[in-house]
């Protein structure tokens, strides 16, 4: 990873009407003094300055949408590589996989197996970190928070459309009375 370059504060002095001289936090866009010590602050500027060094700098992405992408990402490469991982020794046996000494051809001549496993553990090893470390930005940025109150919110919208909905009907009483195990039923289904 490159590192974060540092970037001048954006805020302009209220003395001299000037911009600010110092550094901006990493990530940010102000310096501890005009308000880059704030939480909230410095929690998008942590995602950010995550984002800066893979090229994810554009000031137009949301920077909590960029680290649960990286999360996703991190945590789909640390599968395949366990996938892979336990498809070889499940066909070699443990020993036999670690110790190298089983030749697995390839187009291009062959390895022996413990040689590819080994560093196949150590991609996954160091992809489950990184995933780790995503995660941990993303709980200590307040997205999983974020990502309930949204999901609570999209799940009264959806309440209140299917209410309206049936108002507009004019069901029978017996057809109002199934009407929520009917949709209870539908949305169960589609989620599954």
């Amino acid at each position: 990873m490159t590192k974060a370059i540092a970037v001048q504060c954006q805020a302009i002095s209220k003395q001299t009407g000037r911009q600010c001289k110092r550094k901006a936090i990493p990530g940010g866009t102000v310096c501890r003094w005009h308000g880059g010590a704030a939480g909230q602050v410095k929690a998008k500027a942590a995602i950010r300055a995550e984002g800066l060094p893979w090229g994810l700098g554009d000031s137009h992405v949301n920077p909590g949408e960029v680290l649960l992408r990286l999360v996703t990402q991190s945590a789909a490469r640390a599968q395949r590589y366990a996938s892979e991982l336990e498809a070889l020794v499940d066909e070699e046996g443990l020993a036999a996989a670690m110790v190298g000494e089983i030749e697995i051809p390839t187009k291009h001549g062959g390895y022996k197996a413990g040689e590819y496993i080994r560093g196949l553990a150590q991609l996954e090893a160091q992809e489950r970190d990184c995933c780790a470390n995503f995660a941990t930005k993303a709980v200590a940025a307040g997205l999983a928070e974020r990502q309930v109150r949204l999901a609570e919110r999209q799940g009264e919208l959806l309440a209140h459309v299917i209410r309206g909905v049936l108002d507009e009907l004019y069901l029978s009483s017996d057809q109002r009375q199934r009407a929520p195990e009917v949709v209870r039923r539908h949305l169960t289904a589609t989620v599954a």
